[in-house]
């Protein structure tokens, strides 16, 4: 289990199981586990220690998306709503955003999702981690 305490992250979240379900089920996906600890932990989070590298660029995550099944502003369901970010690969879901207009996203076309990193406004997407525990491994101040 990883020490979300660790990264500056506080505990503070209503996100329970039947949420996680329910978000599962209406975006037709199974998150990781690592990644349903988190929103389970601190939903909406914003690591202070979220630094990582991408290619040959670095960047920090701003903030993760609230975890609900209501279709509102920076949360994952409006996101992952079809036709909710132009250019989206499809199975790319939008779990987070780092510090500029780029999207963190779990990329669900491979068996295991990998996280990538999917920029809006070019609809290039670069792969990031093969999952999303090897992805926190990676976070660095």
């Amino acid at each position: 289990m990883i020490d979300w305490d660790s990264f500056g992250t506080e505990k503070k979240s209503s996100v329970d199981t039947r949420i996680v379900s329910v978000v599962q089920e209406k975006l037709n996906v199974i998150f990781p586990q690592s990644y349903v600890d988190l929103v389970m932990y601190c939903d909406c989070a914003c690591p202070e220690i979220s630094t990582f590298e991408y290619q040959e660029e670095e960047t920090c995550i701003s903030e993760f998306f609230e975890f609900t099944d209501e279709v509102r502003q920076f949360t994952i369901s409006w996101y992952a709503r079809p036709h909710g970010v132009f250019n989206l690969p499809e199975r790319f879901i939008p779990i987070a955003r780092d510090a500029g207009a780029y999207l963190i996203c779990l990329n669900f076309d491979k068996s295991s999702p990998t996280v990538d990193i999917f920029d809006p406004a070019s609809g290039q997407s670069l792969f990031v981690a093969r999952s999303f525990s090897e992805f926190v491994s990676c976070w660095h101040e």
